[in-house]
């Protein structure tokens, strides 16, 4: 037992680590209506990864090298600009759908540049399944520090986001610059999950950003309520995905989404039974 709570301690930090600002993260997409924020972000990142597997194999092969963060940094901040855009200048078009559409060219356009390049197929689904069992200690400790870094920016301006993000309209008529605003959070949101796709990849890093906030808005209203929930049901729940995976000898990646989703689907079928909200 000992044995095996040693092997997945660092899988088991990471998953907290990451919870703890996706999870916050998660609550603004569900309420902003932009589920597919996080995947379109991930997807596009990726891009920027398989530039560097594309232009600089010898960086590739490296461990998330330096040379491939920076351009899935780039990539990201770019699309971050691009949907702050759109979200003040085209109403016709719905947010979701950009982001739909930004999503399938993003995806398109990493399978045609990996098919380029042998080894591309593998590094493909590396980089969708991610390998957070083997989560390392220095990549741990480096995307603390960038969560925390963003954490406390989104608390100092907690006001001003959670105004645009419960009424854009409002914020907009009342003075805010709001594309600024919107650009900040979107590119906020980018680092994030730039960061976190290294350690889980494109599958793990969805579910975290929207099946705990889900299952919080099952049960709850207000954001502290929501948030409490949020990191209380990740955790638990990843401390399951983890021992299930480690004893049934399950790739850890699918084996955290699909407990993920069992309990949510268990909660919204008991959802009738307890009316009462937070």
């Amino acid at each position: 037992m000992w044995e095996a709570a040693y092997f997945l301690l660092p899988s088991f930090v990471a998953c907290l680590v990451i919870l703890f600002i996706l999870g916050y993260l998660g609550i603004h997409v569900l309420e902003r209506e932009i589920i597919f924020i996080d995947i379109a972000f991930a997807q596009i990142a990726t891009v920027g990864s398989a530039l560097v597997f594309i232009l600089f194999r010898q960086h590739a092969l490296e461990e998330h090298s330096v040379v491939e963060r920076i351009f899935a940094l780039g990539c990201t901040i770019c699309a971050a600009a691009f949907f702050s855009f759109v979200s003040k200048k085209v109403t016709r078009i719905s947010q979701e759908t950009v982001i739909g559409v930004s999503y399938a060219i993003a995806a398109a356009a990493t399978i045609f540049l990996l098919s380029l390049a042998a080894g591309g197929d593998v590094h493909l689904e590396e980089m969708f399944a991610g390998s957070i069992l083997w989560a390392k200690w220095p990549q741990i400790l480096l995307c603390a520090a960038v969560y925390s870094i963003i954490g406390i920016f989104h608390y100092i301006f907690r006001s001003k986001f959670i105004r645009l993000t419960t009424d854009y309209k409002g914020a907009a008529q009342g003075g805010m610059n709001v594309m600024v605003w919107d650009f900040l959070f979107y590119a906020s949101m980018g680092i994030v999950i730039t960061y976190t796709v290294e350690i889980s990849g494109v599958l793990l890093t969805f579910a975290y950003l929207i099946i705990p906030a889900t299952f919080s808005a099952l049960f709850a209203q207000g954001w502290r309520s929501r948030l409490i929930i949020t990191w209380l049901m990740g955790a638990l729940v990843s401390i399951a995905g983890l021992a299930f995976s480690y004893c049934f000898d399950f790739s850890c990646g699918p084996s955290l989404v699909s407990m993920m989703g069992f309990v949510l689907i268990i909660a919204a079928l008991f959802k009738k039974h307890m009316p009462i909200k937070l």
